[in-house]
């Protein structure tokens, strides 16, 4: 007996080590072996705890979110993006209004516009007979019918036709690269509510990449209304940048179905938005929908240059 005596302590022993080692092993998973890591030197891993900006956005994402929502009634409201696209291309006729200290000067303009995620656009004042366009190769210049390289001249084209032409898609380019939705906040004015949305261009893909609009919007219906342009780009004729302009949108009626401002206004203001003085007016006389243009008519002409030539010798003509 007492040799089996012996023979069991040893087991009896082991039996209660492995015991002990998978007590402990339970409780190191079910802690997270929080005393095995101090006992190694290693600090012991704090429980995770729930994430605010996880479970709620922030403030600015909220804003973000709501003016992305403004931006799809809007679009909504003008037709949805399928019926932007069937247009192809608009023909309008413009009276363009410079107010000139005592003096209104009117310019009758033809502006043909080609749709989509770039637009083409041709711009053609009469009156100084001057034409300002921006195709698949670029913006250029043509005065009197002959192309002007004149690069302050080329710049001014530059801006002119961008912003028409970003103007005149407006709000279906919202939503295309290079146009970022910021944030929107509730406006009134005149006893009317509206829904500001600011949108930026960081990507640089108009001429613009450091300038900001507030886009105005009507409630309930989102109708754009206005718009404060903080512009810093060169090439306007508002002076030296930065400038600061109101643009509204006036007299909306139905082209091809779709809601078209009739009447544009752009007023000179200060950096808080307080107006000072009107500088145009663009007044839409006649417009074409649905209108197909070759890329030729957005590409700056190729003339060639004048050979001069002498009378003829013996029936043949020769040339300097």
């Amino acid at each position: 007996m007492p040799v089996a005596l012996k023979a069991q302590g040893p087991r009896r022993r082991s039996v209660y080590f492995l015991a002990v080692v998978a007590v402990a092993v339970t409780v190191c998973c079910a802690t997270g072996c929080g005393w095995l890591r101090r006992l190694a030197g290693r600090p012991a891993e704090k429980p995770s705890r729930p994430r605010p900006h996880l479970l709620a956005p922030s403030g600015q994402a909220r804003s973000s979110r709501a003016a992305r929502k403004v931006v799809r009634q809007a679009i909504v409201t003008y037709g949805r993006g399928q019926a932007w696209k069937a247009r192809e291309g608009l023909e309008l006729e413009m009276t363009w209004k410079t107010y000139e200290a005592a003096r209104v000067v009117d310019d009758p303009t033809l502006v043909q516009i080609a749709l989509g995620p770039q637009p083409q656009i041709r711009i053609h004042l009469s009156k100084l007979d001057r034409v300002f366009a921006l195709g698949d190769q670029g913006p250029w210049a043509m005065i009197r019918g002959r192309p002007d390289r004149d690069p302050g001249l080329v710049t001014r084209a530059h801006y002119r036709t961008a912003t028409m032409a970003f103007f005149l898609s407006l709000p279906f380019n919202l939503n295309e690269p290079g146009v970022v939705v910021r944030d929107t906040e509730t406006k009134a004015w005149g006893g009317a509510n509206f829904d500001a949305v600011t949108i930026g261009f960081p990507e640089g893909r108009y001429p613009w990449p450091n300038d900001s609009m507030t886009l105005w919007f009507r409630r309930p219906n989102a109708l754009l209304d206005r718009c404060f342009f903080v512009s810093t780009a060169a090439g306007s004729d508002l002076g030296p940048p930065p400038n600061y302009l109101w643009v509204f949108w006036k007299d909306h009626a139905p082209a091809d179905g779709l809601p078209l401002a009739r009447r544009w206004e752009f007023v000179r203001a200060d950096r808080d938005g307080t107006m000072k003085e009107k500088l145009f007016d663009i007044e839409v006389t006649s417009v074409v929908a649905k209108r197909s243009f070759l890329p030729v008519m957005f590409r700056e002409p190729v003339i060639e240059p004048r050979v001069r030539r002498l009378p003829s010798v013996g029936g043949r003509r020769a040339t300097d």
